[in-house]
């Protein structure tokens, strides 16, 4: 059950002495060579797993693997999507692969770790514009699967929804047509990919992920 949208993973922030034009077009383009060195990723978070596993959905395992193998050969490994931003801001590297909430959360409180940043969208159903989900659920050895069930309803419901969106947490809401916090982008204009959230195999992208060496 969706709690939050996670779309950030489609977003780089950019060192601004950097022009659009010469950033990727699809996360795609992160393993050519022109790439190595220049951008930054946080391999051991399940959020770029997540991203990893849209790639392989969406690609095919070969041109995943593929993929995955130049990223590895090009990224500069960091751990969190605030440290990306950091060395961003910092002028250490180019441009990172974060997730949105990180950039406007900072952007929020003064932008101290941002203010040299910018992001950026792939869009076009890239697989770097997927859409990740906060999703909660009820475990069967619950000792009050009732009262969890009733926070998950509250959670995706209309009040719940826009209690997120009323939030620092700056995730978008996904469900009860409730619109996300305004200093968002509109989800609807992402241009999000379509992958089946239930297709996605963790633990295949895992092992290959410690395959390539990025874990």
């Amino acid at each position: 059950m969706g709690g939050g949208g996670r779309p950030g993973h489609r977003l780089h922030p950019q060192h601004h002495d950097a022009p659009d034009a010469q950033l990727p077009t699809s996360i795609m383009d992160l393993a050519k060579p022109e790439w190595k060195g220049r951008f930054g990723v946080s391999p051991s978070g399940a959020d770029f797993q997540a991203i990893v596993s849209a790639v392989y959905a969406l690609e095919g395992d070969a041109a995943g693997a593929a993929w995955l193998q130049g990223v590895k050969d090009n990224a500069k490994v960091y751990r969190g999507n605030s440290t990306i931003m950091k060395a961003v801001n910092a002028g250490e590297v180019p441009a990172g692969v974060i997730y949105h909430y990180y950039w406007y959360g900072d952007q929020a409180d003064g932008g101290a770790n941002s203010k040299n940043t910018k992001l950026a969208y792939f869009g076009n159903q890239d697989p770097g514009a997927f859409v990740s989900v906060s999703g909660g659920g009820v475990l069967k050895s619950s000792k009050h699967i009732a009262e969890a069930q009733q926070l998950l309803a509250y959670m995706s419901g209309a009040e719940g929804q826009k209690t997120l969106a009323d939030s620092a947490a700056l995730e978008y809401t996904v469900g009860s047509g409730v619109a996300a916090n305004s200093a968002l982008k509109p989800l609807a204009e992402l241009g999000a990919p379509t992958v089946d959230l239930n297709a996605l195999n963790g633990p295949k992208i895992v092992e290959e992920m410690q395959r390539v060496g990025l874990l």
